[in-house]
C-alpha cells in the first residue's frame, strides 16, 4: 500500500467538501490531488473556504473529469441524481468512490420510491452501507461505499442496540432536532436568518423524509445481526415514524427515539439499557455512551456520536437519545472514517474525536 493515497473531490465548495478538506488536510496518507466546483472553477480553494490555510488553500478547483482522472480515491460531495453518472465514471477509471450522497444507499426499489429512477441501478450489489459501526466486515476492501444521511445516522445509532436485542416495540417514534448546515450551502427563503432565528419548525414529517428507508433498512438488519446480512440482502424491517425539526443552530442533531417494547424477559431500568448499550459499542473509538443526557454542543466541530438511553417505568416506553455534528458523524467525518476502514488504515486518522466548546 503507497504511503500517500491519492485523493480527488467532487462538490469540494459545499459544506461536505469543506469537512473532507479539514480532515484530509490532517491524515498523514493523503494527498488531495485535485477538487472540482463548478460555481467556483479556475479560483483557488482560499477564494471558497479562507478558513484553510497551507497548501489545500492554494489548489485550483477543476472540472470533475480531471479530478477523477488524477486520483486513486474519489469523494462525492454532490446532490443525489446528478452523483451516480459520476460514481459510473470513476469506477471505469479505477478509482475507489465515497458517495456522501444518497444515490446508492438503498436499493434500486427503495431508491425508485423515494427519489426516482436511477441511472446505474448495476452498481447497487457494488455498494457497502457506510455505517461503520454496523458494516465493519463489508468495508474494508470495497470499492463504492454509500455514506448515510445525517438524520439517519443519529436515529440508527440510538436504535441499533435496542433493535439487536428484540426491544423495538412496534411503533418506534424519531423526533430529531437540526442545525440548518443540513440543508447545505444553497440560498433559500426559509435559510435566511431573519427566517430561523428564534423559530423551530418541523419539515417532511408523516412519512416523507428520505431517510426514513435508510433507518428501516439498518433496523432490520440490526435485528438479525447473528446472519451477517449483507448491505442489500432481503429482510424483514420494522415501521418507524421520523419527525425532523429545524431548529435555529449551526451545526448538530439531537435524536429522541421512543419505543415501547412488547415481550421481553430483559429486566428493564436506566442502569440495564445503559450497560446493553456500553456492551453494543464497546470497543467502538467514536461512539461514547454517557449516563448524563446528551447535548449537541458536546459534538460540535467533532466527529463522535454521544448515546444515553432512559426507561420510563410507568409507561413502559424506552427513550433513546443520540447528538451528532451533521457534518462530522453525519458527513465528512463519517466519510474519512470510511475511507480509513476501505484502505486498511486506523479508523482515527485524520478525524475529531473532540468536540468544541463553546
Amino acid at each position: 500500500m503507497p504511503s500517500k493515497v491519492s485523493v480527488g473531490i467532487l462538490g469540494a465548495s459545499g459544506y461536505g467538501g469543506a469537512g473532507l478538506l479539514r480532515r484530509l488536510a490532517l491524515h498523514p496518507h493523503v494527498e488531495v490531488t485535485g477538487v472540482a466546483s463548478r460555481q467556483f472553477k479556475g479560483q483557488r480553494v482560499s477564494a471558497c473556504w479562507p478558513q484553510l490555510v497551507g497548501g489545500f488553500s492554494d489548489l485550483i478547483f477543476q472540472d470533475n473529469d480531471v479530478v477523477i482522472q488524477n486520483c486513486d480515491v474519489l469523494f462525492c460531495a454532490t446532490p443525489h441524481g446528478a452523483t451516480a453518472p459520476l460514481v459510473k465514471q470513476a469506477l471505469d477509471a479505477g478509482c475507489k468512490v465515497i458517495d456522501l450522497s444518497a444515490d446508492f444507499r438503498l436499493s434500486p426499489d427503495e431508491y425508485a420510491h423515494w427519489y426516482g429512477e436511477h441511472p446505474h441501478p448495476e452498481l447497487f450489489e457494488r455498494a457497502v452501507y457506510g455505517l461503520v459501526e454496523l458494516h465493519r466486515d463489508e468495508l474494508g476492501g470495497a470499492d463504492l461505499i454509500a455514506n448515510p444521511g445525517c438524520n439517519s445516522t443519529a436515529a440508527i445509532l440510538a436504535l441499533a442496540p435496542l433493535a439487536a436485542h428484540g426491544l423495538l416495540g412496534r411503533d418506534t417514534v424519531i423526533s430529531n432536532a437540526s442545525g440548518v448546515s443540513g440543508a447545505g450551502r444553497s440560498p433559500g427563503l426559509g435559510l435566511h436568518y431573519s427566517e430561523l432565528n428564534e423559530n423551530m419548525k418541523p419539515y417532511k414529517v408523516a412519512g416523507t423524509h428520505r431517510h426514513i428507508a435508510e433507518i428501516e433498512a439498518s433496523m432490520g438488519r440490526a435485528q438479525h445481526m447473528g446472519r451477517q446480512l449483507k448491505t442489500h440482502e432481503a429482510f424483514d424491517k420494522p415501521v418507524v415514524t421520523l419527525s425532523p425539526h429545524l431548529v435555529p443552530m449551526t451545526r448538530g442533531i439531537l435524536a429522541t427515539c421512543h419505543t415501547r417494547p412488547e415481550e421481553t424477559d430483559r429486566p428493564l431500568s436506566d442502569e440495564s439499557l445503559l450497560e446493553l448499550y456500553r456492551e453494543f459499542y464497546e470497543g467502538e473509538p467514536l461512539i461514547s455512551v454517557r449516563e448524563d443526557l446528551p447535548q449537541t454542543k458536546a459534538v460540535y466541530g467533532g466527529d463522535r456520536c454521544i448515546l444515553s438511553v432512559r426507561y420510563d417505568e410507568r409507561s413502559g416506553q424506552v427513550v433513546a437519545m443520540a447528538v451528532i455534528d451533521n457534518l462530522g458523524k453525519g458527513a465528512a467525518g463519517q466519510a474519512v472514517h470510511n475511507f480509513n476502514v476501505m484502505m486498511g488504515f486506523e479508523e482515527t486518522l485524520g478525524l475529531f474525536t473532540q468536540g468544541v466548546w463553546p
